[in-house]
């Protein structure tokens, strides 16, 4: 590879093109390969709509120490937590008794009244560096 002009400036050629494809290609084979997980050793979670959060059914994994929140007795995510644990390959998600796959709860838990898709890109990068994120919980005057 050159360290030649960056190339993410479209130049309208049938080389950059076939790159182009290519990389689309190879991102559709990834998200199609099937991931296989010990069922076990997952936390088995439910998507809450209503509620705008994901209830923990199993006990909470070593993420509970930097994620998560107990609410009226019961462990939560919120979604853009569970998420990240679902491709981390640490919850197994459910909606209305059906599991979820990745595609499947990045469609359900990312909307406009939840967590934005550029929010979850923003949290998952700084998760995936090792930074601690929580949501900002503005203080009531008083």
């Amino acid at each position: 590879r050159s360290h030649g002009p960056k190339d993410f400036l479209p130049d309208g050629s049938a080389a950059q093109a076939e790159r182009l494809r290519r990389c689309r290609e190879e991102l559709w084979q990834l998200l199609a390969e099937q991931r296989v997980e010990r069922l076990g050793s997952l936390v088995a979670a439910e998507w809450r709509p209503e509620e705008g959060f994901v209830e923990l059914k199993s006990p909470a994994g070593k993420f509970w120490q930097t994620m998560g929140f107990s609410e009226q007795g019961r462990q939560r995510l919120h979604p853009e937590e569970a998420l990240y644990l679902l491709e981390c390959g640490s919850i197994h998600l459910f909606h209305q008794d059906l599991p979820l796959s990745i595609q499947e709860a990045y469609q359900l838990l990312l909307t406009d009244h939840t967590v934005t898709f550029l929010q979850y890109q923003v949290f998952s990068h700084l998760k995936r560096l090792g930074y601690v994120v929580r949501r900002f919980q503005p203080r009531s005057p008083g």
